[in-house]
């Protein structure tokens, strides 16, 4: 009789704990125009399978790549109604999230990559803080790269430029810089850029060098200035409320592992963009040098600029501690 009461507990009590199933993993939904088997989505789901390997299932990430969940403010869109929770973005997104990124992404702002680096981890905080009011909390920030201008006729100066058809590309910013240095452009989507070369429509476009070559446009170009015009960055983001949903014990791990993957990638992303030059030249495509002249002017059709751009597109506070930490970087 007491063994049988005993074999009525044990049963009475396994079903009392099946009652009460394992906590259900949380599920984050990022997505991203980076295509399948890029670096960019690479360093994701490296950071992917540490997260889940160091939370033993409990947060699990589904990456949606190459632009399946649409463009960049498609995804915004279905993060803001609950569909996906976040994303790796590389363009669009970053300034609707977080506009004083754009005091960074400035034209003519850097000059190197050392100054690059100093300057965004001096600002790492402030750019964090200012995401939040968006409603996003930052993962990690990466690099997309310093843009050039190419083009099929030789572009060594600024009224170089103003003889070819230039793009008008989706950037406010360095449309204000061609704007202030009395440049027409001719507007096209990314997609529709390499047909605008290959019919003449266009003869000079902007981006990083690794872009230029997944997109082709390397094949009808002939020249490019080796000057740097402008520094973009992307990065890794969750939602408020998804951020809010990861358990407390395992925020830290989610942060760090999507921090450590994007420093990971800016290495990569360099790598890339010196053998993307290499590439075209080995192709064909002419560098030309910058003279100290035509840096000069160009550094001064975008200080016209930024009186339109700053207090605007991003907030003086953040112009003025880039500016800062520039100087502290560049000395006396």
């Amino acid at each position: 009789m007491t063994t049988f009461r005993h074999l009525l507990a044990a049963l009475a009590l396994g079903g009392a704990l099946g009652a009460f199933p394992a906590a259900a993993a949380t599920i984050l939904k990022l997505a991203t125009m980076a295509p399948d088997g890029s670096i960019w989505m690479q360093a994701l789901a490296d950071a992917k399978a540490e997260i889940e390997t160091a939370t033993a299932g409990d947060v699990k990430i589904k990456i949606y790549p190459g632009g399946i969940m649409g463009s960049e403010q498609d995804v915004l869109f279905k993060i803001k109604t609950g569909q996906l929770h976040g994303g790796g973005f590389l363009g669009y997104a970053i300034g609707v999230i977080c506009p004083d990124v754009g005091a960074l992404m400035f034209p003519m702002v850097f000059r190197n990559y050392d100054e690059v680096d100093r300057t965004l981890e001096k600002m790492r905080p402030f750019l964090d803080a200012a995401a939040r009011p968006a409603g996003f909390e930052t993962l990690g920030w990466t690099e997309v790269g310093f843009s050039y201008a190419y083009s099929v006729k030789p572009i060594p100066s600024l009224a170089a430029l103003r003889a070819t058809k230039v793009w008008g590309l989706d950037s406010p910013m360095l449309m204000d810089l061609l704007a202030a240095a009395g440049i027409s452009s001719i507007p096209a989507n990314v997609t529709d850029v390499l047909t605008a070369l290959q019919t003449g429509l266009l003869e000079t476009v902007f981006g990083p060098p690794t872009a230029a070559i997944a997109v082709q446009w390397h094949t009808k170009l002939r020249y490019y200035n080796a000057m740097r015009l402008t520094y973009a960055v992307g990065g890794v983001f969750l939602s408020t409320a998804a951020w809010n949903s990861v358990p407390a014990a395992h925020r830290e791990t989610v942060r760090s592992s999507f921090d450590k993957h994007c420093r990971m990638l800016t290495p990569k992303v360099r790598q890339s963009d010196v053998e993307a030059l290499d590439f075209m030249q080995a192709q064909g495509v002419q560098a030309m040098e910058t003279t100290p002249e035509t840096r000069a002017a160009f550094e001064q059709v975008a200080a016209t600029a930024l009186q339109k751009a700053k207090g605007t597109a991003f907030s003086a506070a953040a112009w003025d501690l880039l500016q800062q930490t520039l100087q502290e970087i560049r000395g006396p």
